[in-house]
């Protein structure tokens, strides 16, 4: 029983430091890439010369995110190939040990690490997004304020206060979120029958009490052509607390939020109204990430398991690094047809990590029936 825990013991550790050792190279490259990028940013401003490192390195954990499943793949098919080309494994093997007895230690170490990346690594990874947002908006944007700015824009749709049962809808390119201010902003007025009758273009809008404050307005209508008008008022049941928890936090990238965070906006999108798909499909695949990592390992124990003489080694390797590629950018279009609500979200999301874990379990019944 002893020589067993030793044994797994050792296979474990050896699992666990080839992942450290690509993973710190994999952040090396990906330092040094952001590392040219924020120099490319930031020239010509007055940010001090070390913004620029801390920037690069305030990068990383995001980045990582990213390939992390791609790196397990490859920590354990190293890990495998290493075992085998020191005859490792068939001295494990002549011990009494399976395939899956091999593969046990691996398998819930990869498993702790899906655990740990998407519960404290994710905080980590949040808070140095935040913060590298935070720099880019002062030294590269030459911005104070917190702003949001998606790509196509924000959208809000309200009721007419003043004439019931006519609707507006709003439009803006960047609102900020401090004193809620909307940047490029465009109105369109719809009657009682949903007919249009009236547009208004501001270079700014402010939520206040209870009503909309415009600046700089261009105002048409059936009347009136792109009449300049100082200011205008928009009375509004809209409150800015509702609008930044609710309508602002649904237009923000997901991967600013925690696992821990999601359950709860996503409750509060959809009591208002508003669509969670994104949101829910991002949950599903933190959730399932574990799985997926316990799957690379297996899928790396059929391409990684190979006698150093075998002249097939090195293109075994290559062929576990191209499925474990392949099977993640699939994972990534499964995520990007789900958030679309193209397809279910469980089918973006679970039915890939199970996949996965599928093809691990049979690659590894055939190569300890081989």
């Amino acid at each position: 029983m002893r020589i067993f825990k030793r044994i797994n013991s050792y296979i474990a550790i050896n699992f666990l430091l080839r992942f450290g050792q690509i993973l710190l190279g994999f952040s090396l490259l990906i330092f040094f890439i952001n590392f040219m990028d924020a120099l490319e940013k930031v020239e010509g401003s007055a940010a001090p010369f070390y913004t620029t490192f801390f920037m690069a390195f305030l990068q990383i954990p995001d980045f990582l995110n990213d390939v992390v499943p791609s790196l397990i793949l490859m920590s354990a098919i190293t890990t495998f190939f290493l075992l085998s080309s020191k005859s490792e494994i068939t001295v494990i093997r002549s011990s009494g040990f399976s395939l899956w007895q091999i593969v046990k230690p691996m398998a819930l170490c990869s498993l702790l690490i899906g655990i740990f990346w998407v519960t404290i690594f994710g905080e980590i990874s949040i808070q140095m997004s935040r913060k590298f947002d935070d720099l880019e908006r002062k030294y590269v944007k030459h911005e104070i304020r917190e702003s949001v700015i998606p790509r196509n824009g924000i959208w809000i749709k309200q009721s007419n206060v003043e004439n019931i049962g006519e609707e507006l809808i709003i439009q803006a390119k960047k609102i900020y979120k401090n004193n809620i201010e909307l940047n490029k902003v465009t109105i369109w007025f719809f009657d009682k029958d949903g007919k249009f009758y009236q547009k208004i273009d501001a270079e700014k809008m402010f939520l206040k009490e209870d009503f909309w404050l415009l600046e700089d307005i261009t105002l048409n209508n059936p009347n009136t052509l792109n009449k300049r008008i100082e200011d205008y008022s928009i009375k509004t049941y809209l409150k800015p607390d509702f609008v930044i928890q609710k309508i602002v936090n649904n237009f923000q990238n997901v991967k600013l939020f925690s696992i821990f965070e999601l359950s709860h906006l996503i409750k509060d999108l959809e009591s208002a109204g508003f669509s969670s798909t994104k949101f829910k499909v991002y949950l599903q695949s933190l959730l399932s990430k574990p799985l997926l990592f316990l799957s690379m390992v297996l899928i790396a124990c059929f391409f990684g398991l190979n006698h150093a003489r075998n002249q097939t080694t090195v293109l075994m390797i290559f062929l576990g690094v191209a499925t474990g590629l392949i099977l993640y950018i699939t994972s990534s279009i499964m995520n990007a047809l789900g958030s679309s609500g193209i397809i279910p979200i469980f089918a973006s999301t679970w039915v890939m990590a199970i996949i996965c874990l599928s093809i691990g379990i049979l690659l590894i019944y055939k190569k300890e029936n081989i």
